[in-house]
């Protein structure tokens, strides 16, 4: 006869990873990433990840001074963004303004009317800022579509995401795309580069970090950004004369869809994977972020209900309980659960509260940390082995180690940032799977300042390359 305890333990082991599998992963991770960078037609598929070039080369130094714009578009908010680079080892200024989407400007026949509305924000916030109209502001950009970049000022949009339907825009340029209607509204603004949200994030610490070699997003998505030579990329192999081959270049892991051979998946997992709008992909996305964390959480909860492992039960009394109902144990909870001390009142909260199940014991509200604790450091170690993959990788290539300064890591985004035993947890499984030499010299790093921040030193960085262009040429 199956104990309670037995039931619990066999769910703890599903979610332990051992060491051999960490050490597994990183090795696949290795190869994913080697033969991601061989790829010499992006429209090819031989990888997990598609090791995207940002074209943003070189490091900045804290030392470059200027004004420089950033305009993200997220879903149905506008966000504008100036920074004014102070130079002396990484100071700034920071202004920036949030505008939302109306309804009606997010489908039509002409996406003309959606840039318009861009542009009049950029412009309100230029005179909320009080900028000169005599000066042309370089700025960079982050639009949430689906863009194939061929240069750092040149993309072809794909696929609009988010809700957004102008079918005229696709195939279109989305840098000349805003460029141009910017000019037309006498905007002073001449758009120099487009951003990644890992490469911005790399790029907002560096500037006051410029040790920092990789940037990683993880919120409710995951990516990864870090430098490499421009010789080990397939698509650049062929142009790489001397110079050109011992410059280092910011990639793109886009490594959220990395997973389907080399990580240790669960039931739940597998459950959860075909549920969800986009089965078969994105898989480390799904083992390890804010967007389903809670859901498998979640999961795990119904099952041991379901094998009356808890006392408590749906409340008849309620319309619905809501911890049956799928994506309605928020990921947060899991923070507030696995942080409950004593008593665990807030995990009472949670579940008879927010979760809308009936009276719960102390041991029920045991268990429910406990698989908090479960999910959310598999998460974890997932997500350092991940990182540990890439400094591996860049330590054995020689990529952008400096003796002097370290090696840093930027890593922005709500999960890492508010999610109390993540950061630890992950620099604890960096650690266990790098070099210890390497690993002395290495440090974690929240991003303090937005993303978009990051954008606007890719303003900078592309006025650096044009400039240092234009002294060799």
């Amino acid at each position: 006869m199956t104990t309670k305890q037995d039931l619990l333990t066999s769910v703890e082991n599903v979610f332990r990873v051992t060491n051999e599998q960490l050490t597994q992963l990183v090795g696949g991770f290795n190869e994913e990433m080697k033969a991601g960078l061989n790829i010499t037609n992006r429209a090819t598929k031989g990888s997990e990840l598609k090791m995207i070039p940002s074209y943003v080369t070189g490091y900045p130094t804290g030392n470059e001074k200027g004004t420089y714009l950033a305009l993200e578009i997220s879903g149905v908010d506008i966000y504008v963004c100036q920074v004014k680079l102070k130079g002396e080892g990484g100071k700034l200024a920071i202004n920036q303004y949030q505008y939302k989407i109306p309804d009606n400007l997010t489908a039509g026949d002409d996406i003309g009317v959606l840039i318009d509305y861009v542009a009049d924000c950029v412009s309100d916030f230029q005179q909320r800022v009080g900028a000169q109209h005599q000066h042309i502001y370089p700025m960079a950009i982050s639009i949430g579509f689906a863009v194939l970049q061929t240069s750092l000022n040149r993309g072809i949009i794909i696929a609009l995401e988010h809700g957004f339907e102008f079918p005229n825009v696709i195939g279109c340029d989305a840098v000349d795309l805003f460029d141009s209607r910017f000019r037309e509204k006498g905007l002073a603004v001449k758009i120099v580069a487009m951003a990644n949200d890992g490469v911005c994030t790399l790029l907002a610490h560096a500037y006051q970090h410029p040790s920092t070699r990789i940037g990683v997003i993880h919120s409710a998505g995951t990516n990864c950004a870090y430098y490499d030579k421009v010789a080990n990329i397939g698509q650049f192999r062929q142009e790489s004369q001397a110079a050109a081959a011992q410059t280092d270049m910011i990639i793109n892991t886009e490594w959220c869809n990395f997973g389907s051979k080399h990580l240790p998946r669960t039931t739940f997992d597998d459950e959860l994977d075909a549920q969800s709008n986009n089965p078969g992909i994105h898989h480390f996305e799904k083992m390890t972020t804010g967007m389903y964390l809670g859901e498998i959480t979640r999961q795990v909860l119904v099952y041991l209900m379901d094998q009356n492992v808890f006392t408590f039960e749906v409340d008849e009394d309620e319309d619905e309980c809501l911890l049956l109902v799928p994506y309605q144990f928020d990921t947060s909870y899991m923070y507030v659960c696995e942080a409950d001390k004593d008593d665990l009142e807030d995990t009472r909260l949670v579940l008879e509260d927010m979760c809308r199940v009936t009276e719960t014991s102390l041991e029920d509200r045991k268990i429910v940390k406990k698989v908090c604790e479960w999910v959310g450091h598999r998460a974890a170690l997932l997500l350092g082995a991940s990182i540990a993959s890439v400094v591996k990788y860049m330590v054995e290539d020689g990529i952008g180690i400096d003796d002097a300064q370290g090696f840093a890591i930027a890593i922005s985004g709500d999960v890492y940032k508010d999610y109390p035993s993540f950061h630890p947890r992950v620099c604890e499984a960096i650690k266990a799977l790098i070099p210890q030499e390497v690993a002395s010299k290495l440090s974690v790093g929240i991003v303090q300042h937005s993303r978009i921040v990051g954008a606007a030193i890719v303003a900078m960085m592309a006025e650096k390359m044009d400039q240092q262009d234009t002294v060799m040429s």
